[in-house]
């Protein structure tokens, strides 16, 4: 079905609105009708057309209005009894047992019928809709008074719709009915701003965990040993309302941790068993989980709030990881330390090496030059007791004076040795004193030397 709603003036719109309503929830039934398009102008023509529907529904087929509606009259007038026929409407000729009613059915509207009250009093409908549970149904009341000041102060105090009693009584029902689509509607936007609200909330709450699991992460880089790394978790899980039970578990030692930071045996001997049981184990509102080198046990999961549950899952196990990672990198640093003092104490043994090695080689030089001149010497000396002729003393003072010649020129070669002793002992020193120092990131300088050959090894 096609409709023009272009055709559609504005202050019809509404009366648009609630005829189409009805008529999609005819047409949903099991009863056929034909609808025609609207091409009314006026305001009678608009309502008529709906009030048509109705009283086709109410009195065609027995099917009356699906909404409870509540009359309040002491002495019910003629317009007051076409409303409670038109609407199968219950009536109460006391203000006092409206709240036993109201919370026996689910009414949608009440209309306070004052047609037949000489003077209009507003109190008693003013006293009405203080009560709680009008503020969420709406009120309208039936008067003879046509005074815009009585409309004014129905207005004032909360009232829905004030109709006068020369009003068509089809129109009083068309407009009591649009009071009820009014609630209705008003309802579904409270609701959906309720589902948005949470909604806001959830999105905050989601990124205040963000960002909390994001500063954890960057925070536990600062943690020394694994004392620190779980004080730093169970400040960061405490935003959660958790209770929970840490285990660390390095190539070193196994770290047991309650917030209090001592471990408990029962919850120990748990996690070290469940640890390869996979990534979760739940039981009950506990649940257990795993990651590599980390276990956590949760004893307070919120098992009633499925989504808050998810939520506690995945954040934790995003804490889990951090700490997993933390853990392996203050292993890494423990092994690089006693690494460093295996070097240091190689590099003290090698230099103690070379010290001695160095004062043991000078030594048998010294030795070895003192004994070559002595020798040298004695010779000289017995020479001219040996009654050897010129030619054989000359023979031996040559050969001695070469002995002592070969012998300085070999040991002053033997000096460059003592110079790469010297530069290897400068080597280890340096790597001594880097050993000791704290590592740094050095800056090189990128040259291009290809051209050269040397290579320096210390």
């Amino acid at each position: 079905m096609l409709l023009d709603i272009g055709e559609i003036e504005a202050s019809h719109f509404l009366q648009y609105l609630v005829f189409m309503q009805m008529l999609t929830k005819f047409l949903s039934g099991r009863h056929l009708f034909v609808a025609a398009l609207w091409r009314e102008k006026s305001l009678f023509g608009g309502f008529s057309i709906l009030v048509a529907l109705l009283w086709i529904g109410n009195v065609m087929f027995g099917n009356p209005m699906p909404y409870d509606v509540m009359i309040i009259s002491n002495r019910l007038s003629s317009l007051g009894q076409h409303v409670a026929n038109f609407f199968n409407a219950d009536v109460v000729n006391d203000v006092t047992v409206v709240a036993q009613k109201v919370a026996t059915k689910n009414y949608r509207v009440l209309v306070l019928d004052e047609v037949e009250t000489r003077k209009l009093d507003l109190t008693e409908c003013e006293a009405l809709l203080k009560v709680d549970f009008m503020q969420s149904m709406p009120l309208v009341v039936l008067s003879s008074s046509y005074d815009v000041k009585d409309k004014i102060k129905a207005l004032e105090i909360g009232c829905d719709d004030f109709v006068d009693s020369h009003t068509e009584p089809d129109e009083v029902c068309a407009r009591i009915t649009k009071s009820i689509f009014h609630q209705i509607a008003n309802a579904q936007l409270s609701q959906r701003l309720a589902q948005a609200t949470e909604m806001a909330r959830n999105a905050m709450v989601d990124n205040s965990d963000l960002g909390a699991n994001i500063q954890f992460l960057l925070q536990v880089h600062q943690c020394n040993n694994l004392d620190e790394l779980g004080q730093q978790f169970f400040a960061t899980i405490e935003r959660y309302g958790l209770s929970c039970s840490l285990q660390m578990r390095s190539a070193f030692e196994t770290k047991n941790m309650e917030a209090h930071g001592m471990g408990k045996d029962l919850e120990s001997q748990m996690l070290w068993q469940l640890k390869d049981k996979g990534r979760y184990v739940d039981f009950g509102r506990r649940s257990i989980i795993n990651y590599d080198r980390v276990s956590l046990l949760i004893k307070n999961m919120p098992d009633g709030d499925p989504e808050k549950y998810g939520a506690i899952k995945d954040n934790t196990f995003c804490l889990a990881q951090g700490i997993n990672a933390r853990v392996i990198a203050l292993e890494d640093r423990h092994k690089l330390i006693d690494e460093k003092e295996s070097m240091r104490k190689l590099s003290s043994d090698v230099n103690l090496v070379i010290a001695t090695l160095k004062h043991s080689y000078q030594e048998v030089m010294s030795q070895i030059v003192n004994e070559v001149e002595h020798v040298t010497e004695a010779i000289q000396h017995r020479v001219p007791h040996l009654a050897l002729n010129e030619e054989d003393e000359a023979f031996l003072d040559n050969m001695t004076e070469g002995l002592v010649l070969t012998t300085n020129s070999t040991f002053n070669e033997g000096l460059k040795v003592n110079e790469l002793f010297e530069r290897l002992e400068r080597a280890v020193q340096r790597s001594l004193d880097s050993v000791a120092e704290p590592a740094q990131t050095p800056v090189k300088e990128e040259k291009n030397n290809s051209g050269g050959n040397t290579v320096e090894l210390f």
